[in-house]
């Protein structure tokens, strides 16, 4: 007599999967190839956009907490951050950290876990987020009258005259020195600073200038980037009309044309203390005890102010309290990205002209399972032999083990 016994408990991966899985715990995973890239980047945030075209949004969690982001190597996770997950109408915007980008790198987006977690991480995924934005005019928009806020205060400010151009990042304002400028009115956000401020803001001339007002919110009291009649950047916070007792001024060397600046203007109340920052460095501090700056009533202009400014401003901020040397630093070496989305946060990250793409390619299923679930067995009895056949099958494979 002769007995067989085999134990069976392979797992079998449907026949439309690599041999290489991630986690078998996630059913679902889709390439995507990452594209318009010129050159090495370096812990890259690439944009991931999602949509009915693309993705079938019924076989994520209903928020996407199950959503990963895996190297090509398939087994090195990589940080991401949701922006926005909208199921029912089927778009999601999401962020991903790659440790290295070249054109045509690949990572994989794997999904279809019921029982996983969020991983949604966005101080994991930025190379720092920064608090207390009450005002961010990206000046993106590239048409029409309405440069709109993105801090999520929702301070729109109205442009007259200013015509759209090619900017530091993407779109800018160009004014011609004349009569263009935009206006956002005052309101609780960009008015009450009872522990200080910080403005910040990108701006370029078109031609040497004196006397021309970069940005502005004055008449008592004042607050101005303001370029003086020696063309230096004047950084201003005045409460009276003396300027002097109650003022607190900080010169620039004379500015180039044709040049960008990025210029940082940070009021301390605490400590009656103005800080200037000139692409990235600390050009001056300036103390007055006689001064308070906790609120200003007033409307803010940008392009004009004692004379109106020739050149492109671009990615204006206004913080609600003073950052610090280290954020200012990472802020002129990257790019502050804000969103509505994320309100009163700037996400610094990398930037790079143009801007890489995201291609997401055709869903694969790694559905798995034991053999036995499947498994039928048929013996055929021959005059000197015994042969056991196991038949292995599911909709989406055939396994035959022979014996």
């Amino acid at each position: 007599m002769i007995f067989a016994f085999v134990a069976i408990s392979l797992l079998l991966l449907t026949s439309t999967a690599s041999a290489s899985w991630w986690d078998v715990n996630w059913k679902y995973r889709r390439e995507i190839t990452i594209t318009n890239v010129n050159g090495t980047y370096t812990d890259y945030q690439v944009l991931v956009q999602l949509n009915s075209s693309n993705f079938n949004f019924s076989h994520a969690q209903e928020n996407g907490s199950d959503i990963r982001f895996v190297a090509s190597d398939d087994e090195t996770l990589l940080n991401h951050w949701i922006e926005v997950w909208n199921s029912t109408n089927q778009s999601a915007k999401i962020w991903v950290n790659v440790s290295e980008v070249t054109e045509g790198t690949k990572i994989f987006m794997y999904y279809g876990n019921e029982n996983a977690n969020d991983a949604s991480d966005a101080n994991a995924t930025f190379i720092r987020v920064i608090d207390g934005v009450v005002g961010a005019w990206h000046f993106d928009e590239g048409n029409g009258t309405i440069a709109h806020d993105t801090s999520g205060e929702g301070n729109e400010g109205t442009i007259y005259g200013a015509n759209w151009t090619d900017g530091k990042f993407g779109k800018a304002l160009e004014f011609d020195g004349s009569d263009d400028y935009v206006k956002v009115p005052n309101s609780p956000s960009i008015r009450d600073y009872p522990n200080g401020f910080t403005w910040e803001i990108w701006f370029k001339q078109n031609t040497t200038q004196t006397k021309a007002g970069v940005v502005a919110q004055v008449d008592e009291p004042w607050f101005d980037l303001w370029i003086d009649g020696s063309g230096r950047l004047r950084y201003e916070v005045a409460n009276k009309s003396d300027g002097i007792t109650y003022s607190a001024q900080i010169f620039s060397d004379a500015l180039e044309a044709n040049k960008w600046y990025h210029a940082i203007l940070v009021w301390n109340e605490g400590e009656h203390t103005l800080y200037a920052y000139l692409n990235g460095l600390n050009v001056g501090e300036y103390t007055n005890t006689n001064l308070t700056a906790a609120i200003n009533p007033n409307d803010l202009n940008v392009g004009k102010y004692a004379g109106s400014f020739n050149g492109i401003t671009d990615e204006f901020r206004i913080y609600n309290r003073t950052l610090s040397g280290e954020e200012i630093s990472n802020l002129y070496n990257n790019y502050g990205y804000t969103t509505p989305n994320y309100p009163n946060k700037v996400l610094v990250r990398k930037y790079t002209e143009p801007e890489p793409v995201a291609i997401v390619g055709e869903e694969v299923s790694g559905i798995f399972t034991t053999i036995a679930n499947f498994l039928t067995i048929e013996k055929e009895i021959g005059a000197n032999y015994i042969l056991w056949k196991w038949s292995c099958t599911n909709p989406d494979a055939l396994v035959d083990v022979f014996v």
